[in-house]
């Protein structure tokens, strides 16, 4: 029987995963994914590895786009900030296809996109990279309640950011959910590494298609503390969640 399409989350959904054979087996009450996709994901990680040593200079600073959609803001927040190295990830194709053009119609050269899950690119980064900024606009919601756990903004992902964030880097965040928003809001206070910052600036409006289709939304701006990270294992990626609502 063939795979029925599924509609994915453009955030943390890795493309390749999206097929039969990702389809847990059951043996003894436990889950066990095939060898087949196994290996799928172990090839995928090393040649995202093996891109990023390539694409990222040593001890460069990111400002990382997570869910970049069609490079409407990337592309402008690149052009305005030159200076500025821009990578976003997205696991939609036609999305960075759309995105590599209107970045190569503007001919800028620090803006990139990569086709990868975001907790994977992050634990591909090169050693010596770090985030100089983490903007995070309209992530999938994951509106029901037994989904919560599958949100990109969760504190074991918050805490593994701070590893790679200098004091005073910034993590923007802005959703048209009110029940995510009211969750991160509550959630960063409870972290030493993160502060929200009431009076920060947003340093570039710039209309996505998400934000387009919103009636309304709210954003809020984290600062990077100076309390060290808290060593965490959970930074690796694990096996995917269900299928998300968007």
């Amino acid at each position: 029987m063939p795979c029925p399409a599924r509609v994915t989350d453009a955030i943390t959904r890795p493309p390749a995963l999206r097929d039969c054979a990702a389809r847990p087996l059951r043996a003894n009450g436990r889950v066990a994914y095939k060898p087949e996709f196994l290996a799928r994901i172990t090839e995928r990680r090393a040649a995202l590895r093996t891109e990023l040593a390539t694409l990222l200079p040593p001890g460069q600073a990111l400002a990382w786009e997570i869910g970049s959609g069609h490079g409407h803001f990337l592309v402008q927040y690149a052009r305005t900030f030159p200076e500025k190295f821009c990578v976003g990830v997205d696991i939609i194709r036609d999305r960075l296809n759309r995105s590599g053009k209107k970045r190569d119609r503007a001919k800028l050269t620090n803006c990139h996109f990569v086709q990868a899950e975001a907790r994977e690119f992050f634990a591909a980064l090169p050693a010596g990279v770090t985030l100089g900024e983490i903007w995070v606009l309209f992530p999938d919601p994951w509106p029901k309640k037994r989904h919560h756990k599958n949100r990109i903004l969760q504190a074991d992902f918050l805490e593994a950011l701070a590893k790679r964030a200098g004091e005073g880097t910034p993590l923007y965040f802005r959703t048209d959910h009110a029940g995510y928003f009211s969750a991160v809001t509550a959630l960063i206070p409870e972290l030493k590494t993160w502060r929200i910052d009431p009076a920060a600036a947003w340093p570039l409006e710039q209309e996505t298609v998400f934000q387009a289709r919103a009636p309304a939304y709210q954003s809020l701006v984290a600062v990077r503390t100076s309390h060290p990270a808290t060593p965490t294992e959970t930074t690796a990626p694990r096996p995917p969640p269900p299928v998300g609502p968007r």
